[in-house]
């Protein structure tokens, strides 16, 4: 692996070939530590998708796995990991955390040290240049007050997970009124991002 990989989901590691994209990174995932970031999950780490994925990683070999919450460590050190994991739930609470957090440069640190970042939902839309499709497109509740949508602008990408037909108009108002163009991932595709290059997998 030469480069860092962006790798953006709706619903994680559990579509087979997602999985299976990301097994093919590593060579030695035993060797190799994993953070899940829970800051954003109802219930943290104990939360059902946050369980789901550390089994999804200790069954592709990974050992290490750490559950870690932004919000009361904000000062981790992320260097030792090669993954960072962002479980889905409150956009707006996960943005308001990671910023406090400085993560947006632990997440470049990543890329550049030929790590992974997996976003999931909500991890997936913080790496864009605005949030605002999460106030906007099936909207999360802003119940922190979050003012400054800014996202990390990682990828110039804009990101709605969990796509359905359903809320295609909606989908296109939002496009005409900022004048870009929505990747809609529904539950069972992905966008990787490695070199500046954009693959779907589904």
């Amino acid at each position: 692996m030469d480069t860092g990989k962006l790798l953006l989901t709706s619903t994680g590691l559990s579509s087979e070939n997602i999985a299976k994209r990301f097994q093919s990174f590593f060579a030695d995932s035993g060797s190799q530590a994993v953070a899940i970031i829970t800051t954003a999950a109802e219930g943290k780490e104990q939360n059902k998708y946050s369980q789901l994925a550390k089994k999804q990683f200790k069954k592709m070999g990974f050992t290490k796995i750490d559950f870690v919450d932004l919000e009361t460590e904000p000062t981790i050190d992320f260097s030792s990991y090669r993954v960072i994991y962002v479980c889905g739930g409150n956009t707006f609470k996960l943005l308001k955390f990671a910023r406090k957090a400085n993560f947006q440069s632990s997440v470049n640190n990543l890329i550049k040290r030929n790590g992974v970042y997996v976003g999931v939902s909500a991890g997936s839309i913080i790496v864009s240049p605005s949030i605002n499709i999460a106030n906007e497109v099936e909207p999360d509740s802003n119940d922190i007050g979050l003012e400054d949508l800014t996202g990390f602008n990682i990828t110039n990408l804009i990101i709605l997970p969990h796509y359905s037909p359903e809320v295609e108009e909606e989908t296109k108002a939002f496009e005409t009124k900022y004048g870009v163009t929505v990747e809609r991932l529904n539950n069972y595709q992905a966008v990787l991002i490695e070199n500046g290059e954009k693959t779907i997998i589904e």
